[in-house]
């Protein structure tokens, strides 16, 4: 009986449905759009949703730190596949002038010998994979999975995104947009004024950085807010977001304290256009781990690039020395247990080293890109002699970088 009135019900209330639908008005069938119609605050989070349910698009993003050098630039363009999780693109940087070692070691990050990290970088992310291509590099290198491995916070997590698949873009931090204002705009669009608390705004940044940047990172805290600025075309897309970051340069210590702004431009098109093109089977890659090591894992006599996509300093790429390669190995000199006593343990590796290179082979030397030039690392005090004696890897740099930071002997 229960059955048969629940049926009875459903048949009487739909012919009076359809009725009322026939008689209403056209504005009565109209949709609620589905981000203008939700309360303004919400907005910017629904205009996210929105982009993303778009499926694809194509995005550039300029990062500028400012200095009485110049203008120190990052910029990020590429696709992203927004439902399957996927991207494809470069990051490439473009220095000031005169830009002190301090403030480029922050951005670049430090390697081994001389130089930096290459300016430009290719990336494809796909799910929990990434796969870098630095500089003039051969071959693709792979992280994929959990990086632990590879430090507490290893700085290629910062390629992935949460809110897209390429990360380190405004997209992350849209929607924790405070403090709305909205205006109409042309061609039925909106635009929207906000501000981001510094730790939602730090969401952006890759962990290494964040360090450089404002202590201020109360969830709650006001005190250095970021403004942002929001455009929205007809359907709810974003097209463009901006947002200045200067407050955020408040650390005295930090290697970036002579910065004197630092602002993003992120602009969005061609949505729901062709996905990213990703690399092909055919091109060579390398899996990072089993091809990324600490140089004092390498066997005496192998060779490796520096460029890993990870901030670890004493990391490398493991390749075969007959291919084109940054170092070689020449040695492991082995240092003892104690510390020594007035600051005498880069004497002592010196030391060490200069025995080592000129007993290395000759064909090895040759290889140098400056003749009788040697490089090394060594443990600091805290890690010396822990899990047995210490030991300094001497190396050989075999190709000219663009810049030198690091100790040449």
């Amino acid at each position: 009986m229960i059955n048969s009135r629940l049926r009875l019900l459903y048949a009487v209330v739909v012919p009076t449905l359809l009725l009322t639908a026939c008689a209403g008005s056209s504005e009565d069938q109209q949709p609620s759009h589905p981000v203008f119609d939700a309360p303004v605050g919400q907005q910017p989070r629904q205009a996210l949703l929105a982009t993303q349910g778009s499926r694809n698009a194509r995005f550039t993003q300029t990062l500028t730190f400012g200095s009485p050098s110049g203008d120190t630039v990052q910029q990020s363009a590429g696709r992203v596949d927004f439902s399957d999780g996927r991207a494809a693109g470069s990051i490439e940087w473009v220095l000031a002038p005169d830009l002190p070692a301090a403030a480029k070691d922050a951005l670049l990050g430090v390697r081994l010998g001389p130089g930096h990290s290459p300016a430009r970088t290719r990336i494809a992310v796909d799910g929990d994979s990434v796969r870098l291509r630095a500089g003039e590099a051969g071959y693709w290198l792979k992280y994929e999975g959990t990086l632990e491995t590879f430090g507490g916070e290893a700085s290629v997590n910062a390629l992935r995104g949460t809110e897209s698949a390429f990360g380190g873009t405004l997209l992350e931090i849209l929607s924790g947009a405070q403090d709305v204002k909205d205006a109409k705009a042309p061609g039925g669009g909106r635009t929207y004024r906000a501000q981001l608390t510094a730790y939602n705004a730090l969401r952006m940044f890759s962990q290494d950085l964040r360090a450089e940047l404002t202590s201020n990172i109360d969830p709650n805290g006001t005190d250095t807010p970021v403004t942002l600025s929001i455009a929205v075309d007809a359907d709810g897309h974003i097209t463009r977001a901006e947002a200045d970051f200067t407050e955020l340069l408040d650390r005295k210590d930090s290697a970036l304290a002579a910065m004197t702004g630092l602002h993003a431009v992120m602009t969005l098109s061609r949505q729901g256009d062709s996905p990213p093109a990703m690399p092909t089977p055919s091109e060579r890659t390398l899996d990072a781990k089993t091809a990324v090591r600490t140089v004092g894992d390498l066997k005496k006599g192998s060779c490796a690039d520096l460029a890993t996509g990870n901030r670890t300093f004493d990391m490398v790429v493991a390749v075969p020395c007959a291919q084109p390669h940054d170092v070689r190995v020449f040695a492991h000199a082995r240092l003892g247990t104690e510390y020594p006593a007035d600051g005498r343990a880069q004497q002592k590796v010196d030391e060490e080293c200069r025995s080592e290179h000129l007993s290395a082979p000759r064909e090895w030397k040759r290889e140098a890109a400056d003749e009788d030039v040697y490089w090394y690392t060594w443990p600091e005090e805290d890690s010396w002699g822990v899990g047995g004696t210490a030991t300094a890897s001497c190396y050989i740099v075999t190709r000219d970088p663009v810049t030198t930071r690091a100790l040449a002997v």
